[in-house]
């Protein structure tokens, strides 16, 4: 584990980029997205949020008031609509979604949109596969909170079908019969499915319907822990040993360290040569691809950062 290839991407939508105006999004997508095409940067990254309470902060006191996250980073662009930009005015970089949420999304054409991108970026989709957490969301959106999981693995058996010209499929939650389903997506038998989520649940999905595994702010040394859970989970589904990527999504904050409450250094936090340390010991845990959130004030600070970010860290990563 400790030689694999580490590679990097960059999320386009998150909760610690700029608060933009409408019109200001769009300058920071296309940017960030041109910038990781042409610094080395594997892949770009877009998240899945379509309304939330007004009284988000009230309700999630833990992760969005005081001094957690601001509460407007939640006004993201739509991801697959996005991610159909970015794909038309990059030519490398993987386009891929952490995460989609499949339960708010009908099947069939969530399945359509999923396999139009991939054929129209020549294959470069990479799939993050999500429940979902936000009851009020669902509820706004028409969906079950309750039955979010079993949900979720119908419409990716039910993906899978599609992308493999199966003309019916007959889940507890999905079902449709005598259908075509064309064009198919370029990559074989469909793009990667990384399912997202630290929880048991996420890794027992994982091991059974996943292609990767995609947790979230995870330490080096949480993430080794997950690693051998999901290396358990494989074992027992019958499934070969390192089967199923492990790849992370966390948060990167150059500057000065930041501190727990213990008063140890925040990993990805600090000068570049800590922060690349760090991304080592992710990859001698077993992490293929990490996505990395950039904490910046404005896009050109974010675009500033990706540079430094790719002349100081990236070689370290390929040279081992």
């Amino acid at each position: 584990m400790a030689n694999q290839q580490l590679e990097v991407g960059v999320a386009l939508t998150t909760s610690v980029t700029p608060v933009f105006a409408a019109g200001e999004q769009r300058d920071y997508v296309e940017r960030l997205a041109v910038a990781a095409d042409n610094l080395g940067f594997s892949s770009v990254w877009l998240s899945d949020r379509t309304v939330y309470p007004v009284d988000l902060a009230r309700r999630y006191p833990a992760q969005f008031g005081g001094d957690g996250l601001d509460p407007r980073g939640q006004n993201v662009l739509e991801a697959l609509t996005t991610l159909g930009y970015v794909a038309g005015i990059t030519k490398r970089v993987r386009l891929g979604l952490s995460v989609l949420v499949f339960p708010f999304r009908n099947p069939i054409l969530n399945a359509k949109m999923l396999t139009t991108l991939d054929v129209l970026s020549g294959g470069r989709l990479l799939i993050g596969a999500g429940t979902g957490w936000m009851p009020e969301e669902f509820s706004a959106m028409g969906a079950t909170f309750s039955d979010r999981g079993p949900v979720t693995d119908d419409h990716l058996l039910a993906f899978k079908a599609l992308c493999a010209g199966e003309p019916s499929y007959a889940g507890r939650h999905v079902a449709f019969e005598n259908v075509a389903f064309h064009p198919p997506p370029h990559q074989k038998p469909h793009p990667p499915v990384w399912i997202g989520g630290n929880s048991d649940a996420a890794l027992k999905r994982a091991a059974r319907l996943g292609d990767g595994w995609h947790g979230i702010r995870l330490t080096p040394d949480e993430t080794a822990y997950k690693s051998k859970v999901l290396a358990g989970l494989l074992a027992r589904a019958g499934r070969a040993p390192g089967s199923v990527a492990v790849t992370l999504r966390h948060t990167l904050r150059p500057g000065a360290p930041e501190v727990d409450m213990d008063g140890l250094r925040t990993v990805l936090t600090g000068g570049y040569e800590q922060i690349a340390s760090d991304l080592v010991r992710y990859r001698s845990s077993g992490v293929s691809t990490i996505v990395l959130s950039i904490s910046a004030a404005s896009t050109d600070a974010t675009v500033e950062i990706m540079e430094k970010f790719s002349v100081e860290v990236l070689p370290r990563l390929r040279d081992g």
